[in-house]
């Protein structure tokens, strides 16, 4: 679609960049100067307005190094807007041979449980590292025990830390 300029809303016709204005006026001047053959016209004004129609913006950042941004700026000039514009285009019709594979998923952490000992009895009592805990009773003798904050988002219990 290199004849239409979605940016500027205009179609490559005859030699000029013309609007759908402009194409809709010359139209209208063939029609009042008696000059029926204006079908060439009609057809430039619906290709631009379906391609106007079914087109879609995509508005992102993108921060490229420098030597990546001098190699984009060789497929377009000057305007980043265009470089952009004829770099997905070169890719979408395959041009291009960049690797677009997903990048990998991150695996979650795999959190193991900490164990600590009842003051009381010495039973061991497993603490979930997903859960924010500030005490904990003691399964088999029900103590209380606290668990002292040491800093943001960490409990301690003597030698200690979760979180």
């Amino acid at each position: 679609m290199s004849d239409i300029d979605l940016q500027n809303a205009k179609i490559h016709f005859e030699g000029e960049w013309l609007s759908s204005e402009d194409l809709t006026n010359k139209i209208q001047d063939k029609m009042q100067a008696g000059d029926m053959k204006f079908s060439n016209y009609a057809e430039a004004l619906e290709k631009l307005n379906v391609a106007l129609e079914t087109s879609r913006q995509i508005e992102a950042r993108i921060l490229l190094l420098k030597e990546d941004y001098d190699k984009l700026k060789t497929l377009g000039g000057e305007d980043d807007a265009a470089c952009v514009r004829k770099a997905i285009m070169a890719f979408i019709e395959g041009d291009l041979r960049a690797d677009v594979s997903p990048a990998p998923a991150i695996e979650p952490e795999e959190k193991t449980p900490l164990t600590i000992q009842c003051d009381k009895c010495n039973t061991s009592i497993e603490l979930s590292p997903d859960e924010k805990q500030t005490g904990v009773d003691c399964p088999k003798c029900g103590t209380s025990i606290l668990l002292k904050p040491k800093s943001k988002g960490e409990v301690r219990h003597k030698d200690h830390f979760i979180g």
